[in-house]
């Protein structure tokens, strides 16, 4: 369920979030009551309880028999909003990094972390990228190449029907699964969105650039002989 991974990824537990999610369906509830309709036994909806009041998630309403509320939905994801960002500034502040200088050959091998990867490499551009993939695959980052397009970068697209995005150039090519990015003529992702390559090699960003180069010229004689 959607709901609960994304529950989860904002620090709660599979228990916190299904209790959560009980409260917010069916308002104030007994202990006992959160655990029946939650389906968790009653010693673990407890603990959820008490840990959700700890998180600022829930509250206590004090009565004849102690019943609990969650918070409202705008106030979770304000109060996760807040966490967010104050961890965010203090890994800004607090974190040393230091880069690599043997520009080392990085494999991708989690769908959900390729797109990052891609959508991070078209967010940082500074002048141009050229991007050869599938229609699809090109749509799943509309929104960077907007922004990009918005910042002035030349956007050259190679994929087999006309992009539903900004660009400046498109060639119109076979499809194929294989995806290939490069940016600033520094760093290059090749692969499938299952399993990329990535690199800031200069030596393998001038092959596959030579290779989209390539495929252009061949794009463009068989443009010219139809």
């Amino acid at each position: 369920m959607e709901l609960i991974t994304a529950l989860k990824n904002i620090g709660f537990t599979q228990q916190e979030s299904i209790i959560y999610i009980t409260l917010c369906k069916h308002g104030e509830l007994t202990g006992y009551e959160a655990a029946k309709l939650s389906g968790i036994s009653r010693s673990n909806a407890y603990a959820a309880l008490s840990s959700l009041v700890d998180k600022g998630s829930a509250y206590i309403i004090e009565g004849t028999s102690i019943k609990y509320i969650a918070v409202t939905k705008d106030e979770l994801i304000n109060n996760a909003t807040r966490s967010f960002n104050e961890n965010l500034s203090i890994i800004k502040e607090s974190l040393d990094y230091n880069p690599i200088t043997n520009d080392p050959y990085v494999t991708i091998t989690n769908p959900n972390h390729v797109i990052d990867k891609i959508k991070n490499m078209i967010m940082t551009s500074n002048h141009r990228l050229y991007f050869s993939a599938t229609n699809e695959i090109i749509h799943t980052f509309h929104h960077e190449l907007v922004d990009a397009a918005d910042r002035q970068i030349k956007i050259v697209i190679l994929s087999p029907e006309e992009p539903d995005c900004h660009y400046d150039i498109h060639h119109p090519t076979y499809s194929h699964e294989s995806l290939k990015l490069i940016v600033d003529t520094e760093e290059v992702i090749t692969g499938t969105l299952n399993q990329a390559l990535y690199s800031r090699n200069k030596t393998l960003v001038r092959l596959i650039r030579e290779a989209i180069i390539n495929e252009i010229e061949l794009i463009n004689r068989r443009t010219n002989k139809e």
